[in-house]
């Protein structure tokens, strides 16, 4: 039995936490900064700067364009600095799936507020292989409320979202009225997800359908086919058989060609090199022939092979040599030409 304290770690992950990591996984690629489906789906956000002015964003980042204002549903505050801290954590690529948790004990450490008037939010500014940088806000909740009502004579917790400008991006404290965005983004996504899924089963339907056609006009061809190979068997036994001897013609043919007739290039050997040539030994072997003779002139015979259409190379591996009064011997390797090798 495997004990409880046995590690089950592949680069760094517990596997035996494997759900986890796909959870928190999935929810990044949902929700998180980078995310191309918060692209999509997320809403434009008016946000109101201490300055009173007013700009416009959509999934974190600023919206260029002009915005038809009675579209806009969600409202964000920006808190100015004097009511907010920050820090950035660097945490290891490890702990990512367990970000919250981790947050939420650097919080209890670092917050200079009562645990229940502490409000915080986070964001990934920076990943790399082994860690990444985590950009940290702490707010107090009543000094937020005092803030909103100062600006905007409202008092409820909810009708606001809360953000803090630090690390150059716009970073949303939890706990104010991000919640109903979030919720429509979900309802969103939800439809979006609904609309996919009919597409895709309409996809499928649609491949379904051609392959149910063309199961069916395949049954009929395989009836055909039988009824003809029926009614034409003697047909296909000649058809069989010319094939086989295609084959065998094939066969022999390739070996014509490998092992050419020794009485053709004997005869070709004799007009070439005429009656002044003898040839003592002659050795052939596919398209390679080598032969051994005497002749006066053995530098001409061998010219005389080179300058002959039927032979590619011709080579001399020994040197020539008298052994008479105006006789030399010569031992010549021939390469036959491809479309001669079979005459």
């Amino acid at each position: 039995m495997l004990e409880t304290s046995q590690p089950w770690n592949l680069f760094g992950y517990d596997l035996r936490r494997g759900l986890h990591y796909f959870r928190a996984g999935w929810s990044d690629f949902l929700w998180g900064d980078d995310s191309p489906v918060l692209n999509v789906i997320d809403e434009v956000v008016e946000v109101h700067l201490e300055a009173g002015e007013t700009r416009y964003y959509q999934a974190g980042k600023l919206v260029v364009g002009p915005v038809a204002p009675g579209t806009v549903k969600a409202q964000a505050i920006v808190l100015p600095e004097r009511l907010v801290l920050s820090r950035t954590l660097r945490v290891p690529v490890a702990a990512e799936a367990d970000l919250d948790s981790v947050l939420v004990l650097e919080v209890r450490a670092s917050s200079p507020f009562p645990e229940a008037d502490t409000s915080y939010g986070w964001s990934i500014v920076d990943r790399r292989a082994s860690d990444l940088d985590v950009q940290l806000v702490i707010t107090s909740q009543s000094a937020v409320m005092a803030f909103i009502a100062s600006q905007l004579d409202c008092h409820d917790i909810r009708a606001y979202e809360i953000w803090a400008q630090s690390g150059g991006r716009m970073v949303s404290v939890s706990g104010f009225g991000e919640a109903k965005r979030q919720q429509r983004n979900r309802r969103r996504f939800g439809r979006m997800a609904i609309a996919l899924a009919y597409c895709l089963l309409v996809v499928i339907a649609a491949f379904a359908l051609g392959a149910g056609a063309k199961y069916l006009e395949l049954q009929k061809v395989r009836a055909i086919q039988v009824r003809v190979e029926q009614s034409a068997s003697e047909a296909v036994e000649l058809r069989t058989g010319l094939a086989s001897s295609k084959g065998l013609i094939g066969a022999v043919n390739k070996l014509l060609l490998e092992y050419p007739a020794p009485h053709y290039e004997l005869k070709r050997l004799a007009t070439i090199l005429g009656d002044d040539t003898w040839i003592m030994m002659v050795e052939i072997n596919g398209s390679n022939i080598k032969i051994d003779g005497q002749s006066s002139d053995a530098a001409a015979v061998m010219q005389q092979l080179l300058d002959h259409s039927a032979y590619v190379r011709v080579v001399s591996p020994v040197a020539i040599r008298k052994v008479g009064s105006g006789i030399e011997r010569f031992l010549l390797n021939l390469t036959l030409a491809t479309e001669d090798g079979g005459e």
